[in-house]
């Protein structure tokens, strides 16, 4: 996935599937992980997470640390929130997560195609993208231990093998 096809989606996006791609692209955080995401979880040291993967085995929990771009961000979501009270950080027009507790998003889900529908049609992208190809561009524009953090892995070897996508770009011996 290249950069110039998301600035392309960006175009035709709503303001919250721009903001949605957004922190998924800052954070590389799981779709079922963003939209798990309490208010409460915003402390003041980053956002809290515990990544559904590891929640029944490990525990082990992750803490995004704020950035001047990602607490502009939240409060950009914040804001978009409209007047609608919820504990969610996303959430749908009556407050409920978009997340079920199976993980299952059937509503974000049908958001999402909606927009790559747009995407197809209205800009030069001619290829659908998924949540996983964002996760994926996030970890192969990271440095690799940076990206193993970022994505929760506990070694390099599903980041390498799954996620860090471009070419790796070596020099030839002297």
């Amino acid at each position: 996935m290249e950069d110039w096809e998301i600035e392309e989606a960006l175009k035709v996006a709503s303001p919250f599937i721009k903001a949605y791609i957004r922190l998924k692209l800052l954070t590389g955080m799981r779709r079922g992980d963003m939209l798990s995401v309490k208010m409460s979880d915003l402390k003041e040291d980053g956002i809290h997470v515990t990544p559904r993967k590891t929640a029944h085995s490990s525990g082990k929990k992750l803490i995004i640390e704020w950035s001047d771009e990602l607490r502009a961000l939240i409060e950009e979501i914040t804001r978009l929130r409209k007047k609608i009270y919820s504990i969610w950080l996303f959430h749908t027009n009556k407050g409920q997560p978009y997340i079920k507790p199976d993980a299952s998003a059937n509503g974000f889900d049908s958001i999402w195609g909606r927009f790559m529908d747009k995407v197809l049609t209205r800009t030069n992208v001619k290829e659908r993208f998924t949540e996983h190809d964002l996760r994926a561009k996030v970890a192969s524009d990271t440095e690799s231990e940076h990206a193993r953090l970022l994505l929760g892995h506990s070694n390099m070897g599903i980041t390498e093998r799954v996620y860090r996508r471009k070419a790796e770009v070596v020099k030839p011996l002297k």
